[in-house]
């Protein structure tokens, strides 16, 4: 597999003076346009992968800490034009036999259809339900209610589900979600981004982590200068720029506010 290093870094200011650091390269991964995500996971007792999930093409690879490849080439045997993310990709959580590894697969934009399976890697189907979807919000309404779908309890792992009836559906789970587990999700749930690759216009959806602070979206060029910057405040925000005014390129973009930085991502210009 070829493999290029893609970074998308925010800039943190701060004194170097008496700093000591070491920063050791590992391993590059290619992003080819824009519709792949790179996260970790802990499938169990802290045994983490890579996971390299390619949207468009429907099917991820898990890597090891050191790159060397685990599984390749995995694809989730979904509605090829069902929008959907995978995460909760685990052997302790799903299923009681721990020599499988299961993953879930979602959707959660409000103008299709819902849904929410757990398969293992070789196909099989752990569990399905049509018309939810994982329970996942941070920032919205108030913008300080957080929901997890899966959260361990002492009377057992518990699985929130949700419907656009504004009915809750509770499972009991065999396993226990591994600490720090990442959902692929949670990287994009901020700012989404289209058409990317742009030619025309390129419009950003914002949906701020709270409705009471101050946000910045700002756009750099491939050397991190400064391109655009606009303030996000309130509740969710469209911003639709001319990707003719742009040159042609790579762009990344940053979601922050002066404590934090939220999102980060890539924008690809063509003309």
């Amino acid at each position: 597999m070829k493999t290029k290093l893609l970074i998308t870094a925010s800039i943190l200011m701060f004194n170097t003076a008496n700093i000591k650091a070491q920063v050791n390269y590992e391993n590059t991964y290619t992003v080819v346009n824009g519709s792949e995500e790179l996260f970790l996971t802990n499938l169990g007792n802290n045994n983490y992968k890579y996971v390299f999930w390619n949207y468009y093409q429907n099917k991820f690879s898990l890597y090891n800490l050191n790159h060397s490849p685990y599984l390749l080439n995995i694809s989730p045997p979904l509605i090829s034009d069902t929008a959907h993310f995978i995460g909760y990709i685990t052997t302790t959580l799903f299923d009681c036999d721990s020599t499988n590894i299961e993953y879930a697969v979602m959707t959660q934009s409000p103008d299709i259809t819902k849904k929410f399976y757990i398969y293992r890697t070789d196909g099989t189907l752990v569990f399905s339900r049509d018309s939810v979807t994982v329970q996942y919000c941070f920032g919205c309404n108030v913008g300080s209610v957080q929901y997890n779908g899966i959260v361990n309890t002492p009377a057992g792992t518990k699985l929130f589900l949700f419907n656009g009836s504004n009915q809750r559906f509770i499972y009991g789970l065999c396993g226990t979600l591994p600490e720090n587990i990442t959902e692929i999700n949670q990287s994009s749930s901020f700012v989404k981004v289209f058409p990317n690759p742009s030619s025309h216009q390129i419009n950003f959806q914002i949906t701020p982590p709270s409705n009471y602070q101050e946000y910045e979206l700002t756009i750099f060029n491939s050397a991190f200068q400064t391109v655009k910057t606009t303030v996000i405040t309130g509740a969710t925000t469209q911003i639709n720029i001319d990707s003719e005014l742009l040159s042609a390129g790579v762009y990344f973009y940053s979601l922050q506010n002066k404590n934090k930085v939220f999102q980060t991502g890539k924008i690809n210009i063509i003309h």
